[in-house]
């Protein structure tokens, strides 16, 4: 065992002991390593190795703190036994779809139900900044017709932006779109016909099922547990020739917020490449890992072209801005013309602006930052939540994104949907996130708000994140309640 791992494991067992309770400040990296009489890149490593196992999280300008330990299941016990039994089943999300759809657009708005960050969290002066040089600069080209293909200069620096993470694109590799969907739609209609079926996990992002059923296609899913997508089944179907393509998010995924292991993303590409059927990878979270070391996309691995990288600053940065991207591999001519034939390309102004954001360093310092705040607001609401619900509740312990993902047996998660909107508080069953009838014990919340936050923008409910999420649980308690006294 390598001294970094002896020295975690000292820290492990005071945190199992109670000697460090959650919430617990630990001592800074310099100072750790003179009381330890150790370097300092071994305290970096312990520490590195504290948080990748879950046990630790950094918070920036502020040190690193004892996380939450989870005892129950880290990922909700789903029946993937019961839908690998009907997995080759091709399903027309239309007929399952909830009454208000999959992704409906509430008339209400309440910062637990849309995935997404606060506006306190955006960098809105830099943002401000680079687009007030952008236009004092512009040329009338910005206001003419933009390149289908997209803006050059933000192409550009895309491909150096990713080159960070060793992702190595050219500029002529990107095809900028209006955000991720938009990225994922253009994919689904250059590479399959209505009526086709396309492979998805189980559960899915509802707005995902949303387009599926809009676009009139069928879709097979693709149980999803603690270990990763069942690649055994999704071969199954693959053999058997049942798909024309599949579409999997792999990094800090909605709703579970788990990343694929990387055997798991290197067996997609070598997957889509032995049977030539192309998977579709929508990457949006893909900057969003809690995790120092960044994960890397299942397009990593693809040699052949078969797969469909698309991703957007819709998660990252601000969803107004409608920029996304995407990198079409072999499919890139048949792409490009599906968007030349459904746009005129984005907005050109805005994507000289994020060029010029990106170029500056400020997305990249904004990103770092927004995932260590990102990952004390997830501990924060894990806490909560264990603080709050009764003890056979499932807690999901992403590894990234924004959202959480949580089981209650014997939980009407639908009604609780509806009794939370007529309080003002916005969630996601777990009906909307498959065309099976498996997660009716289930619902997402999002954790983009910071939980201490009492005082709100306009356009979000007063009541407060803290009051939203004591009013959501007194609903548990009470729906819990009344289904014991039915039985």
């Amino acid at each position: 065992m390598a001294l970094y791992e002896t020295l975690a494991q000292q820290f492990i067992e005071d945190i199992q002991a109670q000697k460090m309770p959650v919430g617990t400040r630990l001592p800074a990296l310099r100072s750790m390593a003179k009381q330890h009489q150790v370097s300092l890149s071994t305290a970096t490593k312990t520490y590195d190795y504290l948080q990748q196992m879950g046990w630790i999280y950094a918070q920036p300008q502020s040190g690193y703190f004892v996380a939450n330990q989870i005892t129950s299941t880290s990922f909700p016990t789903l029946n993937a036994h019961d839908l690998t039994l009907k997995g080759l089943e091709q399903r027309d999300p239309k007929r399952f779809a909830p009454s208000s759809g999959y992704n409906p657009a509430s008339a209400l708005f309440s910062p637990l139900g849309t995935s997404m960050i606060s506006p306190d969290l955006q960098p809105s002066i830099a943002l401000q900044r680079s687009i007030k040089r952008v236009t004092r600069r512009a040329g009338k080209h910005l206001f003419q017709y933009p390149d289908t293909q997209g803006d050059t200069g933000l192409r550009n620096a895309l491909a150096e932006h990713f080159r960070y993470y060793n992702l190595a694109f050219s500029a002529t590799d990107f095809v900028i779109t209006n955000g991720c969907i938009d990225a994922v739609k253009l994919a689904i209609e250059s590479l399959t016909k209505e009526g086709d079926t396309i492979a998805i996990s189980s559960p899915c992002f509802s707005g995902l099922l949303d387009l599926l059923s809009a676009l009139s296609r069928k879709v097979i899913e693709i149980p999803i547990s603690e270990k990763g997508l069942d690649l055994d089944h999704l071969q199954t179907i693959l053999q058997q020739g049942l798909i024309k393509a599949s579409l999997f998010s792999t990094s800090n995924m909605n709703p579970t917020g788990m990343t694929l292991p990387i055997e798991q993303k290197q067996a997609l590409a070598k997957l889509a490449a032995q049977y030539e059927t192309p998977m579709i990878e929508d990457d949006v979270y893909f900057e969003l890992g809690h995790q120092k070391q960044q994960t890397l996309p299942a397009k990593y691995w693809d040699k052949e072209g078969y797969v469909i990288w698309c991703g957007s600053f819709s998660k990252t940065l601000a969803a107004g801005l409608r920029l996304g991207w995407c990198v079409p591999g072999r499919y890139f001519t048949p792409y490009l013309n599906q968007h030349a034939l459904t746009s005129f390309g984005v907005n050109g102004l805005m994507q000289s602006c994020m060029a010029e954001f990106i170029n500056t360093g400020e997305y990249r310092s904004h990103v770092n930052k927004v995932r260590g705040v990102l990952t004390q607001h997830i501990h924060r609401y894990q806490q909560f939540l264990i603080e709050h619900l009764p003890d056979n509740a499932n807690i999901s312990t992403p590894q990234g994104g924004i959202v959480l993902w949580v089981q209650i047996p014997g939980l009407n998660a639908v009604q609780l949907e509806k009794e939370a909107n007529e309080q003002g508080i916005d969630i996601r069953s777990g009906a909307c996130f498959s065309t099976h009838d498996f997660y009716r014990d289930c619902f997402r919340i999002n954790c983009g708000w910071p939980l201490e936050e009492n005082r709100e923008e306009n356009t979000v409910d007063k009541q407060g994140i803290y009051q939203q999420l004591s009013t959501l649980c007194l609903l548990i308690k009470k729906l819990l309640h009344h289904a014991t006294a039915i039985q």
